[in-house]
């Protein structure tokens, strides 16, 4: 499998070499303001719409779309497919497993 960059470190599938967040002090940073997102690309060195967020709150869906970015909801309680459907997620899955395979299979 390829290696990605992440908050920029070079890591392999199924690990994160650091978390990319808001500053401390700063809880106007907080998702749904899209900071967290736009920081993690540039640490990443990828522009922002090349990303995706997986995210299982409506503040995760309103973050990706403000910057721009692809997001999959995952509803992991059965009220939340509702709820992401209307804030438009891209993609709305009830499963983890659709997820991890979406990621194991996906082509270069």
């Amino acid at each position: 499998m390829r290696p990605t960059a992440w908050g920029g470190s070079t890591v392999g599938w199924g690990h994160v070499a650091e978390i990319v967040g808001r500053p401390v002090g700063r809880p106007d940073l907080m998702k749904p303001n899209p900071f967290p997102i736009i920081r993690a690309a540039e640490r990443a060195g990828v522009g922002v719409a090349d990303c995706t967020l997986i995210g299982d709150s409506l503040t995760d869906v309103q973050a990706a779309h403000a910057a721009g970015a692809t997001v999959v909801a995952y509803a992991n309680k059965p009220h939340k497919a509702a709820l992401f459907a209307e804030a438009g997620a891209d993609t709305i899955t009830d499963t983890m497993h659709a997820i991890a395979e979406a990621l194991t299979t996906a082509q270069p």
